[in-house]
């Protein structure tokens, strides 16, 4: 996924599923509950920071916050709802629905 983060200034790049065991040059891991993935440093920071401090999502823009988790459907919406605006996704989830947590 690669967008701008609005927050930051700075645009961002995150590599989830196959794409972040191929690596990301200068991509920094994140890994939560099991799941890894890589992010531009910047956006590495912020998502750590949402793990540690803030650790919930708004999965539509009216939704209620759910777990922040690092799953695509949930990732791909708190970029998109709580960072900034994601301009390019390669193999986009399909969305279901989920429970609050």
């Amino acid at each position: 996924m690669t967008g701008y983060d609005d927050r930051q200034g700075c645009g961002y790049v995150l590599s989830t599923g196959p794409d972040a065991a191929e690596g990301l040059p200068g991509g920094r891991p994140i890994s939560h509950n099991g799941v890894t993935v890589l992010a531009t440093p910047e956006l590495a920071a912020l998502l750590q920071d949402a793990l540690d401090h803030r650790p919930t999502a708004t999965l539509s823009w009216s939704g209620p916050r759910v777990s922040l988790t690092l799953d695509d459907t949930t990732i791909l919406a708190w970029l998109t709802h709580d960072v900034g605006g994601v301009l390019t996704v390669k193999g986009s989830p399909t969305p279901r629905p989920r429970s609050q947590g």
